[in-house]
């Protein structure tokens, strides 16, 4: 019986070291693929509620006519345009930005300049941002399912910064394109 579990162990750690070769030849996924993948498997029916809220607070607001809508359905206002380059989702940008909840109105971060790859931040940025060349200053109305998604964001205390399903507003300069 120890024989054959011992012969069981070598099998596997046999084969073990021939998948482990196959992964390496595995090509990783693109920053467009993954946000590809990440527009698909956002919650439909959550997202078409998301954009109800957003368009009925922009009437509300009197902004529904300097709205644009990304492709996807993100909304944003541009305040200034910008007339340099646009970032693309491997790109580094420096932004200063303001974000709060659609829902209250509260600030849950904001940062006169700070640095970020584009393909780190939430879907919202990165399906807008690369619309946006440098220099601009917009407005962006980001449904929940482009942001945190139905999970709390937590601050580090553990307290809900951003509850889930929030819809959320960013005030962003996109100030360079690195």
């Amino acid at each position: 019986m120890k024989g054959l579990s011992v012969m069981v162990l070598l099998v596997l750690v046999s084969m073990g070291l021939i998948f482990s070769g196959c992964l390496d030849t595995v090509e990783p996924m693109s920053y467009e693929d993954n946000l590809k993948q990440e527009l698909a498997n956002v919650n439909k029916p959550q997202l078409e509620i998301d954009f109800k809220l957003i368009d009925d607070s922009l009437a509300k607001w009197g902004l529904t006519p300097v709205i644009l809508k990304e492709p996807n359905g993100v909304r944003y206002e541009v305040k200034t345009m910008g007339s340099g380059v646009k970032p693309v989702l491997s790109n580094k940008i420096k932004i200063k930005y303001s974000g709060r909840l659609l829902s209250t109105g509260k600030i849950f971060d904001s940062s006169p300049s700070m640095d970020f790859y584009l393909f780190q931040l939430v879907t919202g940025f990165q399906t807008t941002m690369p619309l946006i060349p440098k220099g601009s200053v917009v407005t962006l109305y980001i449904p929940s399912g482009y942001g945190y998604g139905p999970t709390d964001f937590l601050d580090g205390s553990g307290n809900i910064l951003i509850p889930k399903n929030s819809n959320l507003i960013f005030e962003v300069e996109l100030l360079d394109v690195l």
